[in-house]
């Protein structure tokens, strides 16, 4: 079945059983140039290293059907970070073992993945308040990267 709801297959054995055989071929020549087309559409749409933003567009997307983009929602975005930010520092404490009742709790591992969750709210928040927050990333990292001299 075709992302478009047409089972050109399906047509190709009806023109078949109906004696069509040249506009069965047809079909089935459309059917193959149809999956052709998906499977480059399905590859166009995987992430690549530049499309980092065009994904976090599409979580806003899915968070925007799920919860809407009220004024209430977006602040409920931003506040996510504090709680990403928790845990972050609770990894960070894991990590060190600086809890002596609980030990080593965490690896370097999971507190990267634990920054990588608050690097990914973040931006979700701020895709949340902008149609271009790559721009304001860009000036942003420019701005701090001139005032150190890196």
């Amino acid at each position: 079945m075709s992302l478009y709801g047409i089972d050109p297959e399906e047509t190709a054995d009806v023109l078949d059983n109906a004696a069509h055989w040249d506009a069965a071929e047809l079909m089935r020549k459309m059917a193959r140039q149809i999956s052709n087309l998906e499977a480059q559409l399905a590859q166009a749409s995987q992430p690549s290293a530049d499309g980092k933003w065009a994904t976090i567009h599409r979580l806003v997307s899915w968070l925007d059907q799920q919860n809407g983009r009220s004024q209430e929602e977006i602040g409920l975005r931003i506040l996510k970070l504090a709680e990403e930010q928790g845990e972050v520092a609770q990894a960070w404490i894991g990590y060190t073992g600086q809890n002596p009742r609980k030990g080593t709790t965490h690896t370097l591992d999971q507190v990267a993945g634990e920054l990588v969750d608050v690097i990914v709210t973040a931006a979700v928040a701020l895709t949340s308040i902008s149609d271009k927050p790559d721009t304001f990333l860009d000036a942003k990292l420019k701005k701090i990267a001139e005032r150190v001299g890196a």
